[in-house]
């Protein structure tokens, strides 16, 4: 079996990669799980992508895996579409804290656990790489467990709320957050000390 490679990436700079992360989200949002998220062509992408920064697992030359990093300095996911999850809590906007999202395991991979687990620890990394102070994140409860059992300490900001339907049923989410100079200063984090996507 290929080892897997970590790599990051900005979207102009790297219109293929970004078109294969493109073609993994709508197969496992949109296909998989129903999510009302749009797709053109088969291609799952939207405003956000322009200005995030993109990771992503390859495995023989295939993505696997992929998620990205928004600036709340920008517009973003939370603050555009799960305000509810704010109560009455001012949506974050500070150059030390950046959302998460579209967090994507491939469903045939073989090692999906290998392939998450990397993929998490590079959101460690990143964290700490960009000396940032809070990672965010609109996950299903689900997905803050396996976060933490990958070894990231997040913890969860919010009950949760029900935001849509899928295929499955009732979709619930909850904010999680990851306090990063903690993280840092812990034992875990040298698991991922050298493993700074940017630098993939």
């Amino acid at each position: 079996m290929s080892s897997l490679r970590v790599v990051s990436f900005s979207g102009p700079d790297s219109p293929e990669l970004l078109a294969q992360a493109w073609r993994l989200r709508h197969r496992v949002f949109r296909e998989g799980l129903g999510w009302d998220v749009a797709s053109v062509d088969l291609l799952e992408f939207d405003g956000f992508d322009r200005k995030a920064w993109h990771c992503a697992a390859l495995q023989g030359g295939r993505m696997v895996g992929y998620w990205r990093a928004l600036p709340t300095t920008e517009p973003y996911l939370l603050e555009r579409d799960f305000p509810m999850l704010l109560g009455d809590r001012p949506a974050p906007h500070a150059p030390d804290v950046w959302e998460i999202s579209r967090f994507v395991i491939c469903p045939d991979v073989a090692n999906r656990r290998d392939v998450g687990k990397v993929l998490v620890q590079a959101i460690g990394a990143f964290g700490v790489a960009r000396a940032a102070n809070r990672l965010i994140a609109v996950v299903e409860p689900a997905f803050g467990r396996f976060v933490r059992l990958c070894g990231l300490p997040v913890t969860e900001e919010t009950a949760p709320i029900h935001v849509g339907q899928g295929h499955k049923g009732d979709i619930h989410a909850v904010i999680i957050a990851l306090d990063v100079p903690a993280y840092a200063g812990s034992p875990s984090s040298s698991i991922t000390a050298g493993a700074d996507p940017r630098a993939a």
